[in-house]
């Protein structure tokens, strides 16, 4: 695996000394090449720096919203991905966020293998949302009728882990399977159902009223 050029969007000066003090213990892997403590400063960078592979990006900056980051990020096509570090786990901010096209999100309060799980999932092309959001993933697979003869026993027990907010490589672990397995059995999952992306998950909750603010 190569280097991961990381572009980490914070205001707060102790809180990105922190993160990259975190992210410096594993220099193999990723290293923070441009930090930003204002949209506009994301926007100048990401505008001059292609090199970028992940932003490390918080919502609430002085100049605007998180958001603005992004979409300027997809409108100008960089393939860096986005990884939301914040407090703020407002379900609509989320819902939002996903919509403009975030690879993933974590609060600023978890852990720091947690934070690093959650970045080499997103630099894998897989979304992260962890445990923030297993209570909306939960509401569509219970809301959504099916039966389990629809299911195989193994994706019976995908979906059960999926909507505890597990991420593939815990549930890969617990079923002492490999992660493409569980890849494959989550896209027959989607499939059934008729879903693609956890996106999609949490829109058809919003959009039938199954998650309420």
């Amino acid at each position: 695996m190569s280097v991961t050029n990381i572009l980490l969007v914070e205001d707060h000066v102790l809180t990105r000394m922190g993160t990259v003090m975190a992210i410096n213990t594993d220099k193999e892997n990723y290293r923070i090449i441009a930090e930003a403590g204002s949209v506009a400063e994301a926007i100048d960078l990401l505008d001059n720096k292609p090199n970028i592979d992940l932003v490390l990006l918080d919502l609430m900056l002085p100049d605007g919203h998180g958001i603005e980051v992004v979409k300027h990020l997809r409108k100008i096509n960089s393939p860096a991905k986005v990884l939301v570090l914040s407090a703020d786990n407002d379900k609509n901010n989320i819902l939002q966020l996903m919509e403009v096209g975030i690879d993933g999100f974590v609060s600023k309060f978890t852990d720091i293998p947690t934070l690093f799980s959650a970045m080499e999932s997103v630099c894998n092309g897989i979304e992260y949302f962890g445990k923030d959001i297993s209570e909306i993933i939960h509401a569509v697979l219970t809301a959504k009728p099916t039966s389990e003869d629809h299911f195989t026993s193994r994706e019976i027990e995908i979906i059960r882990l999926c909507a505890k907010g597990y991420i593939v490589k815990e549930i890969a672990r617990d079923l002492e399977i490999s992660s493409r397995t569980v890849e494959n059995h989550k896209n027959n999952i989607f499939k059934k159902l008729g879903f693609n992306t956890t996106g999609e998950l949490i829109s058809y909750a919003y959009e039938h009223g199954i998650i309420h603010n």
